[in-house]
């Protein structure tokens, strides 16, 4: 949700950025400035390619502390009954 919403934002930036809002800033592709639309693009897969491997990382080594998924049985059987003894819904067994 984050990741889109903000990749959307930075596109659309590259697109409709104009000195005409922001003296100090620059014009996007609509406002005769390819560059800073390349720019952008080159953010968002930069930016992704970190966050996919410092996710991975992190996710690795939280799985050598403890473990990261439950087992299929405790999965089957509902997670709030395996791990904490107790349903959280009515009618649920």
């Amino acid at each position: 949700m984050h990741g889109v919403g903000g990749e959307l934002g930075i596109v659309l930036l590259g697109l409709f950025a104009s000195t005409a809002f922001n003296p100090a800033g620059t014009d996007g592709l609509f406002g005769g400035n390819p560059r800073f639309l390349v720019k952008q693009l080159v953010a968002i897969i930069l930016s992704s390619i970190w966050a996919f491997g410092f996710t991975y990382d992190m996710l690795w080594l939280i799985d050598f502390v403890t473990q990261v998924k439950v087992e299929q049985t405790d999965e089957e059987r509902g997670l709030d009954v395996a791990l904490h003894g107790e349903t959280a819904y009515l009618g649920t067994d």
